[in-house]
């Protein structure tokens, strides 16, 4: 498939106060070729700014949530399944869950624009590179680092969710998208990519929205942990190496309070390695808290827990060991991720009838902006979202170590860590893991202690795939999974849209995943 791209500057230019405004306040209104684009590097961090607001916008309103349906960590409100046949088949596993369902196709989409963009990135800037005076070779490579960053992250998204997949082809002004190449082909660019990223990317940024090569290196240590073991690029050993940098030479430490990183008027400290970054003004809100909220709390638009159910915790993760869920008596982090009362101020729940019997069972708490409380629509909710925390790093190094035969040292960073934030800083003796742990013991919980901390971020399933954990797990918790009884193997990859394989010439209905 030829993609022709004429390239607008001002594309992805937005307004955020929470960031400097040097950023962003570039108004250049013409179109460009690509060669006239490249032809002056001023142009190029405007372009890169369009890349990030690109997939920055993967996580804006309903698309941003799809990727988390369909886990034994969320799931759809009652109403919104019975009411929308293709979103719900991402619960149900049946019919619907097909090559032509339309989340599954924009899920699809809207990440192309990134990989394609990026690859067209790479192509000039390395051009450049060849011919470039001395003076901007350090600028170049560093648009060089932010480009290979983008489209490797992205890049390792699709992967993992569809497996093998068509790349750009660049030459000069065409772009073309290959047919579908192997699994492993597609590890080797995304390793290649972040090797790249990590070699040209600074350790800080001029603006916190350009990654940094420790971004870099923990987007590669997660894709060796989750890549598929017959790619042959899954070693957990090289995961570790680059977890390892990151907590010793990184700077990066825990917010002392779990609480400080879901309150917008604080900051998160030193814990975050990347980040989305929105506010509660339009065009820069990403209408979380509306699709998170509760229904029975939305008669007054200004209330700040608002919403419409879109995205639930199943019943074990909303629920305590006691019940046979997730929480242990004394986690603080249980009622900073998760709403159980609904009473806001002096606004009282009031279910509607023929919405769903859940409106009232706990929903997510950690998208609520109460900078919008009593003032503004939950529809402008607009908290920042977080990609890559240091505590996924910590829990990610403590999982390689398990891995490569260090079960009592991976047992420590945990509790050290993990929980002993989770109880105040202060771990209670029944609450630490013992250090004879066994490595399988290890694995079980580590996967509901990533759960606990990093639930609704995005990262569950991923997860549940690299793991091999998805269809036991989604059947067992998810009530629409369990429900139909229909999640098979093929289920953990998508299917390709039928628009792409009908579009792409150099794809055809036997380049589609096994099952569909």
């Amino acid at each position: 498939m030829k993609i022709s791209l004429i390239i607008l500057l001002a594309g992805g230019i937005l307004v955020m106060s929470s960031c400097k405004d040097d950023f962003l306040n570039q108004d250049p209104q013409t179109s460009l070729s690509s060669e006239q684009l490249f032809s002056s590097l001023d142009n190029v961090q405007p372009f890169l700014n369009g890349l990030y607001f690109k997939w920055r916008s993967t996580r804006v309103n309903r698309k941003g949530f799809f990727l988390m349906l369909g886990t034994d960590e969320s799931q759809q409100g009652e109403y919104q399944v019975r009411t929308e046949a293709d979103q719900g088949g991402l619960d149900k596993y049946d019919g619907f869950y097909s090559s032509e369902n339309k989340p599954i196709a924009q899920l699809w989409n809207i990440r192309w624009p990134v990989v394609v963009q990026a690859s067209e990135a790479l192509y000039h800037l390395r051009a450049l590179l060849e011919s470039a005076d001395s003076k901007d070779t350090a600028e170049i490579k560093s648009y060089i680092g932010q480009a290979a960053f983008y489209r490797a992250a992205v890049m390792f998204e699709l992967a993992t969710n569809w497996g093998g997949l068509p790349v750009p082809e660049v030459k000069g002004a065409n772009i073309t998208l290959s047919g579908r190449k192997p699994v492993a082909e597609i590890y080797r660019m995304i390793e290649d990519d972040f090797t790249t990223a990590i070699r040209f990317l600074g350790k800080t940024a001029p603006d916190p929205r350009i990654a940094t090569q420790w971004a870099a290196k923990a987007l590669m240590g997660k894709m060796y942990m989750s890549a598929p073991v017959e790619s042959g690029f899954r070693d957990f050993q090289k995961a570790r190496v680059l977890f390892q940098d990151i907590v010793t030479n990184g700077g990066f430490s825990l917010a002392a309070r779990f609480s400080d990183l879901w309150d917008p008027l604080k900051s998160p400290g030193k814990e975050p390695l990347y980040t989305f970054y929105f506010n509660n003004v339009w065009p820069d809100t990403n209408e979380a808290q509306w699709y998170c909220g509760s229904r029975a709390t939305s008669s007054v638009p200004t209330n700040a827990i608002g919403g419409y159910d879109l995205l639930l915790p199943t019943e074990y993760c909303r629920n305590d060991v006691s019940m046979g869920g997730l929480w242990e008596p004394g986690d603080l982090r249980k009622e900073e991720s998760i709403r159980y009362n609904f009473v806001n101020g002096n606004i009282f729940p009031s279910v509607y009838a023929g919405f769903g019997e859940d409106q009232l069972l706990p929903h997510i708490k950690k998208y609520e902006d109460f900078r919008i409380n009593g003032i503004q629509s939950f529809y402008e909710s607009g908290k920042n979202m977080y990609y890559v925390r240091y505590a996924d790093i910590l829990l990610s190094l403590a999982e390689c170590m398990n891995e490569t035969g260090d079960t009592p040292g991976a047992v420590a960073v945990v509790n050290d860590k993990i929980r002993a934030r989770a109880w105040g800083g202060s771990l209670p003796a029944d609450k630490k893991w013992p250090a004879s742990m066994s490595p399988d013991e290890f694995r079980q919980n580590i996967l509901d202690e990533r759960m606990r901390e990093l639930c609704f971020e995005g990262w569950r399933r991923f997860d549940l795939l690299r793991t091999g954990q998805f269809v036991p797990l989604i059947s067992a918790r998810n009530r629409w999974a369990k429900a139909s009884a229909l999640i098979a193997e093929k289920h953990t990859r998508y299917p390709i849209p039928i628009v792409e394989i009908n579009s792409n010439p150099n794809l055809s209905p036997s380049d589609q995943n096994y099952g569909y």
